[in-house]
């Protein structure tokens, strides 16, 4: 009998995503740890450029996954989730595992009147087909587990490059942010700032249409990061600016309060712009009345990202989850395609 392959469905989506490269790393850690693993698309041909990748590829078109098989599926993919046993190539009899890496997401596409009348009708309580559910943050865990108890859920810890996000003392006097949640907030935080004179001297940066290494440069070279996301699973993008050095200011977005911690950056409650204005403006204010105070504190959150979110950390977390749900090693995956690496655009 052939070992179970493990396939991870992945959206078609070039864009950059913290999301969709956390499931390519998925199937890049199983693959360099023996597994039998690779990213499940459905549009042919299809491969993301965004980032450096060889990972393994095969599409839907191709396969059909037999009953000893897994299959992974986003929570972003909601209430078609369990339409996917209906396609001829997985059907109902595959194990399947969802990964969910905002638990805020969980019933995102069901409406209003199927929980308040018709009653839900959700994947992770059907029992026998779907297996476990994957999380990347204790607070995605206690949500799930509440609303799900006796559903297995493994967390994993993503882990940061910081290789490629590393700790840079020097800074400039500039701040960073990605607008692409909630850049209301933003326009009322800067607007604030921007008329008490608090931003005279500072560069603002938007990130935003970047590769990954233009990101970790401009975060390289920024003073401060300002964090606009919520509801996050686990968000990437502060504990990337953390490793590089920068001060983190904003919302942790729920699942990020486990690193985002008050010893070495700011958070803020979501939604207090005036509170989240005037902290910024303090640490502007104490930038210029003592950096050394500031970079050792930016120094100790790049420690703490380094020990928490290491790649033998991650490691670790998939190998185990996976060796729970029965698997195991099987020795090296010849990729479905032909191997080679992507360049970043």
């Amino acid at each position: 009998m052939a070992p179970p392959h493990i396939y991870v469905l992945c959206p078609e989506n070039d864009r950059p995503s913290g999301g969709v490269k956390i499931l390519y790393r998925h199937v890049d850690v199983l693959a360099r740890n023996g597994f039998s693993a690779s990213i499940l698309h459905q549009q042919r041909g299809f491969r993301c450029t965004w980032f450096t990748n060889s990972t393994p590829i095969r599409y839907l078109s191709d396969v059909r996954l037999s009953k000893t098989d897994f299959l992974v599926i986003p929570e972003i993919y909601g209430p078609n989730i369990a339409a996917l046993r209906e396609l001829p190539a997985i059907g109902p009899k595959v194990r399947k595992v969802i990964f969910n890496q905002n638990a805020y997401y969980t019933f995102l596409g069901h409406s209003l009147e199927a929980v308040t009348h018709t009653g839900l009708t959700m994947p992770y309580a059907m029992d026998g087909e779907f297996v476990a559910t994957l999380v990347v943050s204790e607070d995605s865990r206690r949500y799930l587990e509440y609303a799900f108890p006796g559903t297995p859920v493994y967390r994993i810890h993503n882990a940061i490059d910081t290789g490629l996000f590393a700790f840079r003392e020097q800074k400039s006097r500039q701040i960073c942010f990605m607008p692409r949640k909630h850049p209301e907030d933003a326009l009322q935080v800067l607007a604030l700032l921007r008329l008490r004179g608090a931003l005279n001297g500072v560069r603002v940066r938007v990130i935003e249409h970047r590769n990954e290494r233009e990101v970790a440069a401009v975060m390289q070279e920024s003073l401060i990061f300002l964090s606009f996301g919520y509801p996050e699973g686990c968000p990437l993008p502060p504990a990337e600016a953390m490793a590089c050095g920068c001060q983190v200011v904003g919302y942790d977005g729920f699942g990020g309060g486990e690193y985002f911690r008050p010893e070495f950056s700011y958070p803020v409650p979501v939604g207090d712009i005036v509170g989240y204005a005037a902290a910024l403006e303090r640490l502007l204010a104490e930038h210029a009345r003592d950096p050394a105070a500031l970079c050792e504190r930016a120094r100790r959150g790049a420690g703490y990202i380094r020990e928490h979110y290491s790649e033998d950390i991650e490691k670790a977390d998939i190998v185990g989850c996976w060796e729970k749900l029965g698997t195991a090693p099987v020795g090296p995956l010849e990729s479905a395609t032909d191997g080679t690496a992507s360049p970043d655009p």
